[in-house]
């Protein structure tokens, strides 16, 4: 059992009372520009909720009641980042989220519902790492490329989103996860910035792909969460084929199907969802995961169900719990892998065996040629077992002779509880085993690992129910033992039971089910404002996990360095009533969006040095051009941006130990960088691993950890590098430290907690309320950013009246006063913005000009004579809709003047036109 405890060294910036503001307001500044600071994006519909939302950063133990694998339950700690709670005042809709270490969702924790949503985590090397709620990016050209990496074949090439599979000891023997580069969290909503990881190891390759993730309560049980996907490999690569990215899951997801057994979708020609009548369901079989063909096992007709595009579907998929009823008639599905016809395993054992859904008929039999492996124990033998992986799944796995030879590898992982119809887990619960034809005396097993793997043995692989690897053998050995029989084998069977069926009451009141509903949207963009197509694929596991996946391929779903995907969509808890009409609301509110390098309106971040420490700065606003150090001695290094800008790279502060480093390469402190491989790209030598988790001249349970600062160009930054600390304290010292909270506070038992300013206390930071709560909905934390960093010696009182001035700056959102201030005009210069204290439309991309009143110095009004202190950020001010026209997507129409059909707020931007 791998259940090392990793003492991790690293830095975690902001988490002392000194230093906490900065990195917040750094985090917050990229966060919020990568989600919202590009032309063509569409505000948030999410307008408020009907409970409260609360986060914290702090580890609050184990759930116990979600149940997560006993073996893997001592990681979670280490794969903690963040959790976020919607409390329902009214209903029973409250949720709980838990974000990894990736900004990836793998809890998702309904109290007064189902439980717990997320699968329990069974799955041997893969802690938190495959069946979660996260993004999955494939290199198509090198993933599996026969003769691609160094003239040979390659390994798998997917970047997770959550980490990598623990499959590399001594490295991995403590789960490594996707890394965390930015963090924010305030009113409804949290966003996170993490760095993906190559997750089959140990790996070839690099990983060029950043993503993002933002989640909003949007109340009523619903979540709306926005995935990013950037690829930040430099422009001009020798090799692109190297590092773009083409295939894509977004999200590659799932449920607990013993908590949600059921998959209902809406009939795509109708748009009607049915449940009532068993006869008549609208739901969906969940065969095995690939069998999801059309034509295959999973198509009801006419597609139904198969994999396909978004375009031909209903635009929400829901899992139900148990309690609905489905008259489906069971299929006697087969279990035993068969030869092909024609096939010689002896000759080529890896591709001469075919799946039970391709060898057998509906009435069970086999196909035509096809031979299925011929389960029995030689003559005058026992099984002779023998220990095959040891504990497996819980159980002890074995290797016995239980079959003839000439069948090759059958990739099997069949687990008990499945029932005799593979397609229906709902059904799930039932025994299997393997019994004596001559005296049907057996024996039941919870796992069978592989039927066949070599032609020319006669051993098959499986589990059996003890811990103990004697009483194991003995069992088998003893059931099934054939020394008294020297002329014929032993004929055995194998045979699975479904549990006892069950009817309907004349209580039964399907639609109070609860269920958790994905909404993918109508998949209309792709082809037309998005290229390539979106397609929904599900299927189930030999696990207590139901896959389900939205997939961004075809010709034109590619990322090449700079570009960036972007996708909002929800995900809902209700009861099976409410999913229609909820979903159906949000349907046409799911955002695909390819966002190419141009399109960025970032601020600037600069880099300030003193010594061999550094600090960086971020523009108080949106767009915001200058930035503010206090330092004496520190002089201004590097100057960059928020978000991604021709001719510019991310840059990371990395530590590993002692060490730390600022710069563009994420790499900089991996064994072999600059020897066998350099990034972005792949090692020179296959035998050659890239383990970005390592530290070079350090032991194995030492990793480094990674910060990202901004994009810069690298070539304006020669100075920095190895060596380089980052202090927080060089530019501003906050006295008293800045707050976070709201300006209205939230309501007794209602607390938002603001992004911590002090060490973890093991408890939630919550920001204190002074009022109860009043029966309506309250406004929570604001969702700009943190109030910018006040200087250290506060603003004396004025004792003689000081000329007041009007000043402007031209923007898209509202900046601080402060900031137009410091940075803003007079009116009339330039020759726009003429009328003092009017949101004229000013510059291009839908700007406006924005006042403030200042003194003569440039400095907005002194505050009055009352103790010092940092002023909580004031509500941003709707930008202002001219005229005729809609110029900010999803911004209601507040002028009664203005005539929009459809109205500013509904639909998508190609459905409203203004007159």
């Amino acid at each position: 059992m791998k259940l090392q405890k990793l003492a991790i060294c690293g830095f975690i910036a902001g988490l002392t009372s000194s230093t906490a503001f900065d990195v917040n307001f750094l985090d917050a500044a990229i966060l919020q520009d990568m989600l919202e600071a590009y032309t063509e994006h569409q505000p948030s519909t999410c307008t408020g909720t009907n409970g409260a939302t609360t986060f914290t950063f702090d580890y609050p133990g184990i759930n116990a009641a979600s149940e997560w694998y006993p073996d893997f339950e001592s990681f979670e700690e280490d794969l903690f980042l963040a959790a976020m709670t919607n409390t329902d005042p009214i209903g029973n809709r409250s949720w709980t989220i838990r974000l990894g270490q990736g900004g990836n969702m793998y809890s998702h924790y309904c109290p007064d519902m189902h439980g717990e949503t997320m699968p329990p985590q069974a799955h041997t090397e893969a802690p938190w790492i495959d069946e979660v709620h996260q993004s999955v990016s494939v290199n198509g050209y090198l993933n599996l490329g026969a003769g691609k990496c160094n003239g040979q074949n390659c390994p798998a090439n997917f970047v997770h989103g959550a980490g990598t599979y623990q499959r590399d000891d001594p490295y991995t023997t403590v789960p490594f996860y996707s890394q965390s580069l930015a963090k924010y969290c305030a009113g409804d909503s949290c966003t996170f910035a993490a760095w993906g990881q190559q997750a089959h190891l140990a790996t070839i390759f690099t990983s060029s792909v950043m993503t993002f993730n933002k989640y909003t309560n949007c109340g009523n049980g619903i979540i709306e969460h926005t995935e990013m996907v950037h690829n930040f490999a430099p422009a001009g690569v020798v090799m692109p084929e190297h590092v773009d990215q083409t295939y894509f899951n977004l999200p590659w997801s799932g449920v607990r199907r013993s908590n949600l057994p059921f998959l209902l979708e809406p009939n795509k020609d109708t748009g009607v969802l049915s449940y009532d009548d068993p006869d008549t369901v609208d739901y969906c079989p969940l065969c095995n995961w690939g069998d999801d063909q059309p034509g295959g096992p999973q198509d009801l007709g006419g597609g139904r169900c198969a994999r396909d595009d978004l375009r031909n579907l209903g635009g929400y998929s829901t899992f139900v719990e148990s309690g609905l009823f489905v008259n489906r008639e069971t299929i006697d599905q087969q279990y035993l892998w068969c030869r092909k016809p024609g096939a010689d395993c002896y000759a080529n054992e890896s591709t001469c065996m075919a799946k039970p859904s391709e060898c057998y008929n509906t009435d069970g039999s086999p196909k035509t040629g096809y031979t299925p492996v011929k389960l029995e124990v030689p003559a005058g033998q026992t099984p002779s077992c023998t220990n095959h992986v040891g504990i497996f799944e819980g159980f002890q796995s074995l290797s016995c002779k239980l079959r003839s030879t000439g069948f090759g590898n059958c990739g099997t992982y069949l687990a008990a509880g499945t029932s005799s119809d593979v397609c229906a887990p709902w059904l799930q619960g039932g025994t299997m085993g393997i019994y004596r034809e001559d005296t049907g005396a057996g024996i039941t097993i919870p796992y069978v690992r592989h039927w066949s793997w070599s032609a020319s043995n006669e051993y098959m692989y499986f589990s059996v129910y003890s811990q103990d690897l004697t009483e194991s053998i003995n069992l088998v050995n003893t059931v099934f033992d054939n020394r008294g029989n020297t002329t014929h084998p032993l004929s055995l069977r194998f045979e699975t039971f479904p549990p006892g069926e069950t009817f309907p009451g004349p209580d039964y009141n399907p639609g109070a089910l609860n269920a958790v509903t994905f909404v993918y949207g109508d998949g209309a963009e792709y082809g037309v404002t998005v290229p390539g197509a979106g397609r929904r694929r599900m299927g189930s596991s030999n696990r207590d996990y139901t896959v389900f996946t939205i997939n961004w391929w075809q010709n034109g779903a590619k990322l090449t360095p700079g570009d960036t995907f972007s996708k909002r969509a929800f995900l809902f808890t209700s009861d099976l009533e409410s999913v229609k009409p909820t979903a159906d609301s949000l349907i046409q509110k799911v955002v695909p969006d390819k966002i190419d390098v141009t399109r960025w309106s970032p601020r600037a971040i600069d880099i300030y040095k003193s010594g061999t420490s550094f600090d960086a700065v971020a523009a108080t606003s949106t767009e915001g051009t200058v930035t503010t150090c206090t330092s004496t001695t520190a002089t201004l290094e590097c100057s960059g941006f928020s978000t991604p800008k021709t001719g510019h790279v991310p840059f990371f502060y990395i530590t590993c130990g002692a060490s730390s480093y600022l710069g563009p390469d994420p790499y900089h402190y991996t064994p072999g960088n600059g020897q066998w491989f350099s990034f972005p790209g792949m090692t020179t030598d296959n035998t050659q691993k890239i383990r970005s988790y390592a530290c070079a001249g350090e032991v194995a349970s030492v990793r480094p950890t990674w910060k990202l600062i901004g994009w810069f160009d690298a070539s304006t930054c020669l100075s920095l590098g190895s060596g380089m600390t980052y202090d927080d304290n060089i530019c501003v010292v906050p006295t008293p430290p800045p707050t976070l909270a709201p300006a209205t506070s939230p309501p007794t038992g209602q607390p938002v907690t603001a992004a911590p300013t002090s060490p973890p206390t093991g408890q939630p930071v919550t920001a204190a309320p002074t009022s109860p709560p009043t029966g309506q909905p309250v406004t929570a934390a604001p969702t700009s950013l943190p109030t910018p960093q006040p200087s250290a010696n506060s603003t004396p009182v004025p004792t003689n009246p000081v000329q007041k001035v009007f000043k402007h700056v031209c923007a898209k959102n509202a900046p601080l006063p402060g900031t137009i201030c410091t940075e803003g005009s007079v009116a009339g210069f330039g020759g726009e913005c003429l009328n003092v204290s009017v949101n004229d439309s000013c510059g291009k991309g839908g700007k406006f000009c924005w006042w403030a009143e200042c003194d003569g110095s440039g400095s907005p009004p002194p505050p009055s004579p009352t103790t010092p202190g940092p002023t909580p950020p004031s509500p941003t001010p709707p930008a202002p809709t001219p005229v005729g026209s809609c110029q900010l997507k999803g911004v209601s129409c507040s002028d009664a003047s203005v005539n929009c059909c459809n109205g500013c707020s509904g639909g998508k931007p190609d459905t409203r036109v203004c007159l």
